[in-house]
C-alpha cells in the first residue's frame, strides 16, 4: 500500500517573541504567545489549523516548600501548569 506523504509543518511560540528569531530562520513558523491567555491562544489555534501533535514545555514551580508559596504565585502556577492546557 503506498504510503502518503504529509506536509510538516512545525510551530514555535513564547511569550518572549524575540526569542524565536532563530526558529524563523529555520522555517518553524513562531507567534508570541501568552499561554494564560485564552483568546490568545484561540487566535493561534485558528491560524494553526488542525493539530496532530502538541507539545507543550510552559510551565512554573514555585522556590521553596508549599508553605512559603504566596496566593499570587499559587495563583500563576495553576494558571500556567493546569488552567492553560484547559484552553
Amino acid at each position: 500500500m503506498p504510503s502518503r506523504a504529509k506536509a510538516r509543518r512545525f510551530w514555535a511560540t513564547d511569550v518572549n517573541g524575540g526569542l524565536l528569531a532563530d526558529l524563523e530562520k529555520q522555517g518553524l513558523k513562531t507567534r508570541a504567545l501568552d499561554v494564560t491567555d485564552e483568546a490568545g491562544i484561540g487566535k493561534v489555534a485558528q491560524e494553526a489549523g488542525a493539530i496532530d501533535v502538541l507539545f507543550n514545555c510552559a510551565g512554573f514551580v514555585h522556590h521553596g516548600t508549599i508553605l512559603d508559596c504566596s496566593n499570587k504565585d499559587w495563583e500563576f502556577s495553576f494558571n500556567l501548569n493546569v488552567r492553560s492546557m484547559f484552553w
